[in-house]
């Protein structure tokens, strides 16, 4: 009977540790691995000509992959020569040497994700960051000053990347829930930076000629990114849904939005151009609008990442050997740079696509008669 018992308590200490051990795996790989903007000094220019603001996830971050070059943002500021604060964020997991993104609401992923889940600061806590310090930044000016940071600000908002991509294991109906919520929160804090920084109407006019300027980007299809073959227990007819209703939402709350204006960018159509030129082209087929000719910048591969993880590389391994981590020759010609992002080029022309669509809209507006 006591060798029973102490039988016993051995399987419980086993299992008890089994359970701590575990939780602190699914911790130390993601939840440690996030940094937050806790200890971040950031502070808004005090003065400029003209300023973009970037509010989104990895897809927009400065700092994401050593190597990579510059994102879109950088190359839009070079096309009208703006001061740019960026708030975007990722994050680069020690585990599978994965990087992820910023969501709309960490609150409603905690309630519906896989416990991959990054904590990264989401878009409510990028826009307080970014008011907070231009709150200390236009302490003490005048009212005509600060409309004139306003009038020469625009902003771009970047998000719904890693949103989809934590909702591909999750029950359609729950994912389509969620994609409505967080609609409705990007909208919320737009609002909410209207209010707070901008939309003042002009004094006896009663319509405000400084409302916001906003570059809002839908999201790309993620069964087009590369990452998207590793993926496992994922439905490909729900994650193109997903997509479909993500777009179709942000796209519906864009037009009803009446704080400003808003230039939406359809990121899907634009890599799927990329993807088609590139095709066309391998089939000899040249369409009116340009599509086929494959001039810019010449793709050499609209499929594979120029950079592949550790993961990717194991997964195509005899079992036993060790992966060794690879980039392509021409990185400027491959469309994705790793399994989730866009490669240089891309940015490039995402820039340029973006600059030829705000320029008359959010840029040098054409007065009105």
């Amino acid at each position: 009977m006591l060798r029973l018992f102490n039988r016993f308590y051995t399987l419980c200490a086993l299992a008890v540790c089994t359970i701590l051990y575990s939780a602190w795996v699914l911790t130390s790989r993601t939840l440690r691995t996030a940094q937050p903007f806790a200890g971040l000094q950031f502070r808004t220019a005090p003065s400029f000509d003209r300023r973009l603001v970037v509010f989104g996830d990895s897809w927009s971050d400065r700092k994401t992959v050593e190597g990579q070059g510059r994102v879109w943002t950088d190359w839009l500021c070079e096309q009208f020569s703006c001061h740019q604060e960026n708030l975007a964020q990722s994050a680069k997991s020690s585990w599978k040497d994965k990087l992820t993104g910023s969501v709309v609401d960490n609150a409603d992923l905690e309630q519906v994700a896989r416990p991959s889940a990054t904590p990264l600061p989401d878009f409510k806590s990028q826009v307080q960051l970014w008011l907070d310090a231009e709150s200390e930044t236009v302490a003490g000016l005048t009212e005509d000053q600060i409309r004139s940071r306003q009038d020469r600000t625009v902003f771009a908002v970047s998000f719904g990347l890693w949103d989809i991509w934590n909702l591909l294991t999750v029950d359609y109906n729950v994912a389509e829930g969620a994609v409505q919520r967080r609609v409705t929160t990007l909208m919320a804090q737009l609002s909410r930076l209207a209010e707070t920084w901008g939309s003042r109407p002009e004094s006896g006019s009663g319509s405000g000629s400084n409302k916001l300027k906003v570059i809002l980007t839908q999201t790309v299809d993620v069964t087009f990114v590369p990452g998207f073959a590793m993926a496992t227990g994922v439905d490909y007819k729900d994650a193109v849904r997903i997509l479909e209703v993500w777009n179709k939402k942000l796209r519906q709350a864009a037009q009803t939005w009446d704080r400003g204006t808003i230039y939406l960018f359809d990121t899907n159509a634009f890599v799927l151009d990329r993807i088609r030129d590139w095709q066309l082209y391998a089939a000899g087929i040249e369409e009116q609008n340009g599509l086929g000719t494959n001039r810019d910048p010449g793709w050499e591969n609209v499929v594979d990442p120029c950079v592949e993880s550790e993961s990717r590389i194991q997964a195509l391994l005899p079992k036993g050997m060790s992966p060794s981590r690879r980039q392509c020759t021409n990185p400027e010609k491959y469309l994705f740079w790793d399994e989730m992002h866009l490669g240089p080029s891309a940015h490039r022309l995402m820039a340029t696509a973006i600059y030829q669509g705000i320029d008359g809209v959010l840029l040098n507006p054409a007065d009105p008669k």
